[in-house]
């Protein structure tokens, strides 16, 4: 039985994307496979349309049984599936339908925030630190709620990035005093350091 992909609900909470922009990455990319399937539809038709067309020929030029046989079976088995693959794009059609809507609801937000010549990639690649930023805090904050505290795994993912830091510590996700250790650059001198004062 043909069903859909991903409901609605899926596409507008499920899916990959914590910012709009990664939202309407994702949101694309699915729609671009519901399109790629939906030119499926008229590549079945003519398929069926050729096997058809073969098997009448068969029959016209008397060719031998087996080969007449063979060409009726899989004329049968092709049109046994006509009315599984019709539901099946209509159900895709439904498809392309909601996630055209969702992707004109998330430009309408995030056009405002679109850096001037910037392609929609673009503006993915841009936001990927703000992105990341919202996934650790959530992630953060889903282990306080759940334990009480931030795991040590998802502290350090937090250190990774200096933006990210500086957003959970704004937040009061992690405590504002807690400052990064960092290393020396040089190879030959195993040194570690913390912010000065008045670099905090």
């Amino acid at each position: 039985m043909a069903s859909k992909y991903n409901s609605e609900f899926n596409y507008r909470f499920l899916v990959e994307g914590e910012t709009i922009w990664a939202k309407i990455k994702t949101l694309q990319g699915f729609l671009e496979g519901r399109i790629r399937a939906k030119g499926l539809e008229e590549i079945g038709k003519l398929k069926l349309e050729a096997k058809r067309e073969e098997y009448e020929n068969s029959e016209k030029t008397k060719s031998p049984s087996w080969i007449v046989k063979k060409l009726k079976v899989e004329l049968m088995e092709a049109e046994n599936w006509i009315a599984s693959e019709n539901d099946g794009f209509c159900k895709n059609n439904e498809e392309i339908e909601i996630l055209e809507k969702l992707l004109a609801e998330a430009f309408e937000i995030a056009e405002p925030t679109r850096i001037n010549g910037h392609s929609d990639e673009q503006m993915w690649e841009a936001n990927q630190a703000n992105e990341y930023t919202v996934k650790v805090a959530k992630d953060i904050q889903s282990e306080i709620i759940a334990n009480g505290r931030p795991s040590a795994m998802t502290v350090r993912q937090a250190m990774s990035a200096p933006e990210t830091w500086e957003a959970v510590k704004q937040i009061g996700l992690v405590p504002n005093d807690c400052h990064l250790i960092t290393g020396s650059n040089d190879p030959q001198k195993i040194t570690l350091s913390l912010p000065k004062p008045d670099e905090n």
